[in-house]
């Protein structure tokens, strides 16, 4: 698994421990350091993301069936944007769609949520794509919101 090539990388590859490499991603304000913890079995994707700052942590567990048109995903905390003062809004979910792609090197999701601010609650589409590198260390997550119009890159290493 230490030397793959593109062909080689597959969704069963993406299943590890990944930390944020903050160096190489988009500002990960407030977080200090981020972890995901993925799990591929099957047509089911289980993706543990557990965010940091200081004493401060928060673990939110992303369970999707890709063999399902929509996955209602409960979201306790929204990470997203919190330093600005957003939050889960809505009834606390998530609608999340997702398929393997690129011959299966590239998980894909797509996903419909309501956050709340001070200024009401608002609709979001978000697009979001999770890259194994060809020797499988390196995990690039790329995410597009409705919201903002400047792409969100963040970069983590295997564990």
């Amino acid at each position: 698994m230490l030397l793959l090539s593109t062909s080689q990388a597959s969704s069963a590859n993406l299943s590890g421990t990944w930390e944020i490499d903050p160096s190489l991603s988009s500002a990960i304000d407030p977080w200090r350091r981020i972890v995901l913890d993925i799990k591929v079995k099957g047509k089911k994707v289980t993706i543990e993301e557990l965010v940091t700052t200081g004493r401060r942590y928060h673990s939110q567990t992303y369970a999707i069936d890709l063999s399902r048109k929509t996955n209602r995903v409960p979201v306790d905390w929204w990470t997203g944007n919190r330093h600005i003062g957003a939050f889960m809004g809505g009834d606390g979910k998530m609608e999340i769609r997702g398929e393997w792609v690129d011959g299966g090197k590239v998980l894909k999701l797509e996903s419909d949520f309501v956050v709340g601010t001070n200024q009401g609650e608002s609709p979001i589409r978000e697009y979001t794509e999770y890259r194994l590198s060809r020797d499988g260390q390196r995990l690039t997550r790329l995410t597009l919101r409705s919201s903002r119009p400047i792409p969100i890159t963040h970069v983590f290493t295997r564990k």
